[in-house]
């Protein structure tokens, strides 16, 4: 019983981190946009109250970050699912 819920878990976890990646790689519904204008605007806005002009540099995290973040993601969700179905084709003893 407590084998197949840490199974199911599992398995939810790793969909949910495919999903996860596949939304930063391909940039569904605008994410990684939404997430690079919220950078710049917290970047302005400390540089605005710090007087330096120094955070007002926006290029250190670009489109390409996240793209490699997620696909770390995902593939590790897709590595996560694999390990499962191997695992779910041997009997637990």
């Amino acid at each position: 019983m407590l084998h197949t819920m840490i199974v199911i878990l599992l398995v939810v976890m790793a969909f949910s981190a495919v999903y996860m990646g596949a939304r930063l790689v391909f940039n569904l519904n605008g994410n990684v946009d939404r997430k690079l204008a919220r950078r710049r605007a917290v970047l302005e806005l400390k540089g605005q109250r710090s007087g330096d002009l120094a955070f007002a540099d926006t290029q250190s995290f670009g489109p390409i970050f996240y793209r490699i973040v997620g696909g770390v993601i995902g593939l590790t969700g897709l590595f996560l699912l694999a390990l499962l179905a191997i695992g779910a084709t041997r009997p637990f003893r």
